[in-house]
């Protein structure tokens, strides 16, 4: 199977190549260059002909390039997480890639009470433009599962700690679930459109996980 990563460098990109590459074929694209991965596309989210080079020939997407500061200006997301996303929905779609995993987050539910259990059919309350862009991917995403059969999994990831690859609050994504997240989102079979925590388990149900176990088959540590 075929695998490109977006934002292959980053610090969710890097646990995923090293998690996925003995079991797949990688390509991985980002700003800065990869030397991990023997196919790798150096270019900007914003240059299509870049997107589309990287696209070409893969089975799946895992897209987790973009501005990642909840704190971004507007000019900057629209130009990396707005626009950017379309380009890899697009050049997915004629390429005619299978699946995108697209990386949403999980704090797009961070206004409710924390006593109340989320699960993926609340609607989303964006705080900041970050987050805006991350409603926006994902009914980007099932805009092309609907009108063009492009499947996606919207993966509304908690939070990832690069020194930390252990979970250790309910809101946080272990590296081994980084991994296995990812890898159900991409090879699990029937899937047309579904959203998912990705979190780890825990002793506090603060996130549904029981969806994701239904879903894709996605049982955190």
């Amino acid at each position: 199977m075929k695998i490109l990563i977006t934002g292959a460098a980053g610090a969710i990109g890097s646990v995923l190549v090293k998690g996925l590459r003995d079991r797949y074929q990688l390509r991985g694209f980002d700003r800065v260059p990869l030397p991990e991965l023997e196919d790798a596309v150096v270019g900007e989210l914003t240059d299509f002909a870049a997107v589309a080079k990287a696209t070409e020939g893969m089975d799946a997407i895992i897209h987790l390039a973009g501005n990642p500061f909840g704190d971004a200006p507007w000019e900057e997301i629209l130009q990396s997480n707005i626009i950017g996303a379309y380009h890899v929905f697009e050049a997915a779609r004629q390429g005619r890639a299978r699946r995108i995993a697209f990386a949403s987050r999980a704090g797009l539910l961070a206004p409710y009470p924390e006593e109340m259990t989320r699960t993926v059919d609340m609607l989303p309350r964006p705080e900041s433009y970050y987050s805006i862009s991350k409603v926006f991917g994902e009914n980007l995403g099932y805009m092309y599962a609907s009108q063009f059969g492009l499947e996606c999994v919207a993966v509304r990831i908690g939070n990832v700690r690069g020194d930390r690859p252990q979970a250790e609050h309910p809101h946080h994504l272990s590296h081994a679930d980084v991994v296995r997240v990812f890898e159900r989102a991409v090879i699990h079979p029937g899937v047309k459109y579904e959203v998912v925590f990705g979190v780890s388990a825990g002793d506090w149900p603060l996130y549904d996980l029981d969806h994701g176990c239904q879903a894709i088959g996605y049982d955190p540590e």
